[in-house]
């Protein structure tokens, strides 16, 4: 299997594209320009993500910087991009017709270390992310914490 991950970001938005082994396979980039309308922004998100996507079986997951509803793909508040209840998971599905799993950026980025990354073979861990911001994730017994 074959997954994509968004990393949205002040400055930049990054898209990744790995194996099961958490291995990059291809990637690409686009600035954010923070200000425009998000409608804007999530539309640059998606058409990014095509540029790196191919006919693989994938999932796309998407790190936002700030508090998000995994349930209904809502961000709910995101500071540095001026975000509240934005439905970032039905806009970028316009363009993307795939699953989209969303959360907090730091908090996918501490679980990927976890399952293929520094912490990788540990049953708990903590990840600190410092970028436009600061963020932070756990991981206990294998599992999120939030």
């Amino acid at each position: 299997m074959v997954y994509i991950g968004i990393d949205v970001g002040g400055t930049g938005i990054k898209i990744g594209l790995v194996n099961e082994e958490g291995q990059l396979i291809h990637q690409g980039e686009t600035p954010t320009l923070v200000g425009r309308p998000y409608q804007e922004i999530i539309a640059d998100m998606g058409r990014c993500a095509l540029k790196v996507l191919d006919e693989a079986k994938l999932t796309v997951g998407i790190g936002i910087p700030g508090i998000a509803d995994a349930k209904t793909g809502n961000v709910i508040f995101c500071t540095n991009m001026g975000w509240k209840d934005v439905p970032l998971r039905s806009e970028l599905q316009k363009y993307i017709n795939k699953p989209v799993f969303i959360d907090n950026d730091a908090t996918v980025a501490g679980f990927a270390e976890s399952v293929a990354g520094v912490s990788k073979g540990t049953s708990s861990s903590v990840f600190l992310t410092l970028g436009t911001g600061v963020g932070g994730g756990i991981v206990i017994d294998g599992k999120v914490y939030s």
